[in-house]
C-alpha cells in the first residue's frame, strides 16, 4: 500500500540517484485541506510511470527523479513550490489535482518558462492566456459541463438545482451549465452549500 510522505520535501527515485539523474517536480495535495486521497493515486501514477522509464534505461540512460511537494490545495504553497523546484533545477512538473492550485502553478511555472504538465485540472482558465510552457491531460471544464447540460436536456430535464460551494471551480461550471441551459429555454438554480 502506498504511504503518503510527509509534507516536507521528498524525493524518490525510480532507480538509482545520481547527479544525472532527469529531475521531474511532482505538486500533489498530500495534506488537508486538500483531497489527499486524489493526491496519493496521483502520485503513485507518477511513480509508476518513473519506474517504467527507469526500467527502459531512463532518459537517453539517465534515469528519472521525482522530486514531490505538497500544495495541500494552496495556491500560494504551490506557487512557491514551483520556485523551490525551479531552484533545484528540475526539468519539468508534472501534477497537481486542485483547479485553482494548478491554475496557480500553471501561472508560476509559464512566468519562468518551466514546461508543467498539468494531470487533472480541468478550468479552462488553467492559464489566463495560452502558453506553450503549460499543457494539460484532462478536457476543459467548459467541455465536460457542455456533456452534462446535453445529458440532462436529453433526459427531459430543463430546470436543474445545483448545491454549489463558493470556488471558481463552481461558479464557472454552474455559469456553464446555466448558459447552456438557458440557450435552450432551461433554468439553472443555484444552492450556496
Amino acid at each position: 500500500m502506498h504511504t503518503p510522505p510527509s509534507p516536507l520535501a521528498v524525493e524518490r527515485t525510480g532507480g538509482s540517484s545520481n547527479r544525472s539523474s532527469v529531475r521531474i517536480g511532482a505538486l500533489a495535495p498530500l495534506t488537508r485541506p486538500g483531497w489527499v486521497e486524489a493526491g496519493q493515486h496521483l502520485l503513485a501514477g507518477l511513480e509508476l510511470a518513473v519506474r517504467e522509464v527507469n526500467d527502459a534505461d531512463g532518459i537517453g540512460g539517465r534515469p528519472l527523479e521525482l522530486v514531490v511537494r505538497d500544495t495541500a490545495a494552496d495556491p500560494q504553497k504551490a506557487a512557491a513550490a514551483v520556485d523551490e523546484l525551479t531552484r533545484m533545477g528540475v526539468a519539468a512538473l508534472a501534477g497537481e489535482y486542485h483547479s485553482v492550485v494548478a491554475r496557480a502553478a500553471a501561472a508560476r511555472a509559464d512566468a519562468l518558462g518551466l514546461p508543467f504538465l498539468c494531470s487533472s485540472a480541468v478550468l479552462d482558465a488553467l492559464t489566463d492566456q495560452p502558453t506553450e510552457w503549460v499543457a494539460r491531460l484532462a478536457p476543459a471544464q467548459s467541455h465536460g459541463w457542455q456533456i452534462y447540460a446535453d445529458f440532462l436536456l436529453g433526459a427531459g430535464h430543463n430546470r436543474i438545482a445545483v448545491a454549489t460551494q463558493p470556488s471558481v471551480y463552481w461558479a464557472s461550471g454552474t455559469r456553464i451549465l446555466r448558459d447552456c441551459l438557458a440557450a435552450r429555454g432551461g433554468t439553472v438554480i443555484e444552492l450556496d452549500m
